[in-house]
């Protein structure tokens, strides 16, 4: 039974949420555009491409949180996100703390993270893991680990993201591994009020997944977003308001047919899952 449980979770956090780290992050812009979100380059950077914080101009917080039932478990499974980044004068410090727990299992992580901009063109990010994982019948488990990303400006108004989580294999229990991911993608800024996000990920266990995304503005700070991915097929959406500059606030969802989900939320249906965010930028004077 422990092990369809932690087979359970390894497949939650991982496949069925665009496999983002040990805890998925629950960072609600990037689940509106299916997690296509390597080349990212704000606060939201921080639980998807560190390297994205390396010209951050503000002290930035942001929480997030999704929560679920899943068949055949009757117990919610909690997934939390929290973090701040703090711009220095040699570039970024972030940390990030995230929970995931579904029945007995718990699956904790936290992140210290450093971006800098090397050159004009390219900035590069490092963040240093602890994962803690508590399965009953079994020792807590504690790995420490790492993920590197860089951003390449190709040409103007195209980015490229690269980000590699956890190069080695390190066993959680025997034979379950943390999972090895590599994430490639650009962002496009066509035109100002527009933004497009594609990614391909491999985890070096699991086929490649495709993911992809469109973030329009809809007003003054005003967001909508839409999103695909593949390997599950997902169907992603969202909207994001930035209210006076500082105050941040993000919901979206997304559908999977089939996989039985339900929602504990007001939103909540079979398949559907949502995610709310909120942030606030600490404005310099």
């Amino acid at each position: 039974m422990q092990k369809i449980i932690f087979f359970f979770l390894s497949f939650f956090s991982f496949s069925l949420f665009a496999q983002n780290g040990p805890v998925n992050p629950p960072n609600t812009r990037s689940n509106g555009v299916a997690n296509a979100s390597v080349a990212f380059n704000d606060i939201n950077s921080l639980f998807n491409n560190q390297a994205g914080l390396a010209d951050l101009e503000n002290i930035s917080f942001l929480l997030s949180g999704q929560e679920t039932f899943a068949a055949p478990f009757s117990t919610p499974s909690d997934n939390i996100g929290l973090g701040f980044a703090i711009p220095i004068s040699s570039g970024t410090i972030g940390l990030n703390f995230q929970y995931f727990a579904v029945s007995e299992i718990q699956q904790n992580k936290i992140g210290l993270s450093y971006a800098r901009r090397l050159f004009e063109s390219l900035s590069i990010g490092i963040q240093f893991d602890v994962i803690g994982t508590q399965i009953p019948m079994n020792k807590k488990s504690n790995l420490f680990t790492f993920e590197i990303g860089l951003q390449y400006e190709i040409i103007e108004n195209l980015l490229l993201g690269i980000h590699l989580y956890n190069p080695s294999k390190l066993e959680i229990i025997e034979d379950e591994f943390l999972p090895r991911i590599l994430r490639v993608g650009t962002t496009y800024n066509p035109y100002e009020k527009l933004l497009v996000h594609v990614e391909i990920e491999k985890d070096i266990d699991l086929p490649f997944v495709f993911k992809s995304g469109i973030e329009y503005e809809l007003g003054d700070d005003l967001w909508l977003r839409i999103g695909y991915q593949n390997n599950p097929r997902t169907y992603n959406f969202g909207i994001g308001y930035l209210y006076k500059k500082r105050f941040r606030f993000d919901l979206a969802a997304y559908y999977q047919r089939g996989l039985n989900l339900i929602s504990s939320g007001p939103m909540g249906s079979r398949g559907l899952v949502p995610s709310i965010g909120l942030g606030y930028d600490l404005l310099k004077k």
